[in-house]
């Protein structure tokens, strides 16, 4: 109990919580809608209460990923530093627009809600790319590092069957890798639910409510993991 209420003083602990409500209801809504037709508008106004509430819990947040990005720009590997600092700064950007967004909805604001709304959206996107990129590269140096102390077997007979044996080797390696790094595999998994979402979103592709749901679902319990046991932080990040 006191590590739950440890956890639900923070601010992005209630917003993972909140978020694992948001796109559970979108789950429901799409699973349950066939059969009881109440559902669905009890599950859309929860959604669209918690999305509202999340909002607001996310006010001021953009500066927190402002120094973020000023952080990441001072590591020493070059690649981790553009693909870092750009993902924050897109962040920030996204933040920025969302509380437009939340002004606007909430009537403090006269603006386009849909116009705002889409921008941010394109902006998480990018975020979500960028970080989803620091996960492969991570994975690849990972990959480099196993490989060097690797041997493949002499005489295993024609390239065919060479080429076979080491690509089984390196599925194996990147097996190895996600399960040996924890905090690499949940980030990475996390980003890939999180591109499905908002790729659905922006219309690149199309996927159903219930598939949007239970990728949001995933991506804020894992979330969830990741604050309330902090070594399962991907560093740097």
């Amino acid at each position: 109990m006191e590590a739950f209420i440890n956890f639900s003083a923070q601010t992005k602990g209630r917003d993972k919580l909140f978020r694992t409500v948001q796109y559970g209801s979108i789950f429901l809504r799409a699973v349950l809608g066939s059969m009881n037709a109440d559902v669905v508008g009890k599950m859309k106004k929860l959604e669209s209460q918690v999305s509202m509430t999340r909002k607001l819990m996310r006010f001021g947040n953009s500066l927190n990923s402002v120094d973020a990005a000023r952080r990441a720009s001072k590591l020493q590997d070059e690649l981790l530093r553009v693909l870092l600092t750009a993902s924050h700064t897109n962040r920030s950007i996204f933040l920025l627009f969302d509380h437009l967004v939340w002004l606007g909805r909430a009537g403090v604001l006269q603006t386009d809600v849909d116009k705002w709304n889409w921008i941010s959206l394109r902006f998480w996107f990018l975020s979500t790319v960028l970080s989803l990129l620091r996960d492969l590269y991570g994975i690849q140096k990972a990959l480099q590092i196993k490989h060097k102390h690797l041997s493949y077997p002499n005489g295993i007979g024609t390239i065919d069957n060479q080429l076979h044996l080491e690509a089984k080797v390196r599925q194996e390696s990147l097996r190895r890798i996600l399960v040996e790094n924890l905090p690499l595999c949940i980030d990475t998994s996390k980003n890939v639910c999180d591109m499905v979402v908002q790729m659905t979103r922006l219309k690149l592709i199309d996927v159903s409510d219930g598939w949007v749901g239970f990728c949001g679902v995933v991506a804020s319990i894992l979330g969830i993991l990741v604050i309330a046991d902090p070594t399962l932080k991907l560093t740097p990040s």
